[in-house]
């Protein structure tokens, strides 16, 4: 239940502002109500429901300031997690180059959402592997909040599935290289392509003096 209304939200089949009745959903689904219920507050409780007086559980907007700040937060967690998996192990390349294989081919068959779960999966084997659950637990979070964010973005600032795939072979060819400032700037520069694509007015991030001294 709360999986699939997640995934709803997510694919953007529960659009921001729509209203989810418990006892609707219930009769809908032919159950109770209360897996109906706590299926909500868990909804709630990851940021992708609001509570409204009088309305209820209502589908939660993709606000770009709070997206932002999740990616503020995603620099200091990935570039954490990547700092701690060098140096990279050819078991941890040739898992890498699997999964960039796999979004080719879901990009090919123009699956944007399995797309989007591979792309969050290349990202969330830094965090597996970097040995902190905590910090892993708060990646899946906040990955929730990502991937609605991307169903938006990858079709309205890319030209298509392809080149967000191939966004990832520098990051890759850094890795081999083992060259660890390499690593960070182009880690740094690929998580903000999309805000360079968003405002064509910022600096570039593979040239943006920040993350070329960072």
């Amino acid at each position: 239940m709360h999986l699939a209304l997640r995934e709803a939200i997510v694919r953007g089949e529960l659009a921001p502002g729509r209203r989810l009745l418990v006892l609707e959903i219930a009769n809908a689904l032919n159950i109770s109500q209360a897996p109906v219920r706590e299926a909500l507050e868990r909804l709630k409780q990851e940021g992708l429901l609001d509570s409204q007086s009088n309305k209820g559980s209502i589908v939660a907007d993709v606000r770009k300031e709070e997206i932002e700040e999740i990616y503020a937060l995603r620099e200091l967690i990935e570039l954490h997690a990547v700092r701690r998996c060098l140096p990279i192990r050819q078991g941890d390349m040739d898992a890498l180059d699997a999964l960039y294989s796999r979004m080719r081919e879901a990009a090919a068959q123009e699956d944007h959402y399995r797309f989007i779960d591979l792309d969050m999966d290349f990202h969330r084997y830094f965090f597996a592997r970097a040995g902190n659950r905590t910090i892993l637990q708060l990646w899946d979070q906040l990955a929730v909040k990502l991937k609605r964010f991307m169903a938006v973005t990858n079709k309205l600032y890319f030209p298509d599935l392809i080149s967000i795939a191939e966004g990832h072979l520098p990051l890759l060819a850094a890795l081999k290289s083992g060259d660890e400032g390499e690593i960070e700037r182009t880690l740094l520069a690929h998580m903000n392509e999309v805000w360079w694509r968003m405002d064509k007015g910022r600096t570039h991030p593979a040239t943006n003096k920040e993350a070329t001294d960072a």
